[in-house]
């Protein structure tokens, strides 16, 4: 029994901190809007991919953007610069943080954009993703 639990805790510790974090995968929050990871860094947590807007009453919907973030262990934070050579300009970066809890990431958000004033205003919020 003891060298079944050692051998358990041996696996669990072994196990890359950035595991938690599936590549490639795809996340949905409840506001329709699409997470795709499509790369790791597995020795500094680093990732990229795609991020796809789909919530209501918010611009730059409907167009993947370059999403860029860090996992290390179950911490998880990622941002997009809502700009894109394809897509519409935005004025705007949102940046994501949270926890990965198996297949749910439960994050809270801070957007920074640029008003019609072209002053700057922050927003914050919460998103709940989803792996699908």
């Amino acid at each position: 029994m003891t060298r079944l639990f050692a051998l358990l805790l041996f696996a669990i510790v072994s196990l890359p901190a950035h595991a938690q974090l599936p590549v490639p995968s795809t996340w949905v929050n409840q506001r329709g809007s699409v997470l795709s990871i499509q790369t790791l860094n597995a020795s500094t947590g680093d990732f990229t991919g795609t991020y796809v807007n789909n919530a209501a009453r918010f611009s730059c919907q409907g167009h993947p953007y370059p999403v860029a973030g860090n996992v290390t262990a179950n911490r998880i934070e990622f941002y997009v610069n809502w700009t894109s050579p394809t897509a519409p300009t935005c004025r705007s970066m949102t940046i994501w943080h949270g926890r990965i809890a198996g297949d749910k990431i439960p994050t809270r958000w801070t957007m920074y954009y640029a008003g019609a004033d072209w002053n700057f205003h922050k927003m914050t919020g919460g998103d709940f993703f989803t792996r699908r």
